[in-house]
């Protein structure tokens, strides 16, 4: 099996699953995470982390955000630049207000379905604002315990992880049954430095 069909099957299985998760069990899974990461030292520490408004299907990220913003941290995030050539991710601060931008208006990629991200509404600081976040705290798929991360394919934020500079921390969020033993590979792909999940915090 190829890495991009493996890939392929991984997503299919994570998006089943994701979609049999108890709706009651959301709220515990967001202020989990959200205290898991608010507890380490490196976010605690940090004057700028770049994070996401998760979608319905993702660890939630709402209280992470809000707590983020009650510490003073400088909170940014991401907003797809639907007119870029290549897979790009533009910036702005998170004020705590959201719209359905991005993928809204774009035909959903294939496979990934009716794909609505919430974006920021304020002024776009460009793809190298995400060089100013001391710590990226990104969504995923899946992630293996050597760092390999599995995205929605698209490859946003591989391309985004290629500007950063090697001191910035990336630590990417699942659910505690997507921390898997491997993650097929391409050579495009970026590895994390550790993963968040509701239960547990592993750096590689």
């Amino acid at each position: 099996m190829t890495p991009d069909v493996g890939k392929k099957a991984m997503r299919q299985r994570v998006r089943a699953a994701r979609a049999r998760r108890p709706e009651a069990d959301k709220h515990q899974v967001e202020t989990s995470v959200a205290r898991a990461a608010l507890e380490l030292a490196q976010v605690r520490g940090a004057s700028c982390v770049a994070v996401y408004a998760s979608l319905p299907d993702e660890p939630g990220t709402g209280e992470l955000r809000a707590g983020l913003r009650a510490m003073g941290v400088r909170v940014l995030l991401p907003v797809v630049l639907e007119s870029a050539s290549r897979p790009t991710l533009d910036w702005a601060l998170d004020a705590g207000g959201l719209a359905p931008t991005g993928w809204g208006h774009l035909p959903a990629p294939s496979g990934l379905g009716d794909l609505k991200l919430l974006e920021p509404t304020g002024e776009r600081l460009g793809p190298d604002a995400a060089t100013q976040a001391d710590v990226l705290l990104i969504p995923a798929m899946a992630v293996d315990r050597t760092g390999l991360r599995l995205g929605r394919g698209r490859g946003y934020y591989d391309a985004t992880l290629t500007r950063l500079s090697p001191k910035a921390l990336v630590i990417a969020i699942v659910h505690d049954d997507e921390l898997v033993d491997e993650v097929p590979a391409e050579p495009h792909d970026q590895r994390v430095a550790g993963v968040l999940t509701p239960s547990r915090t592993l750096f590689f």
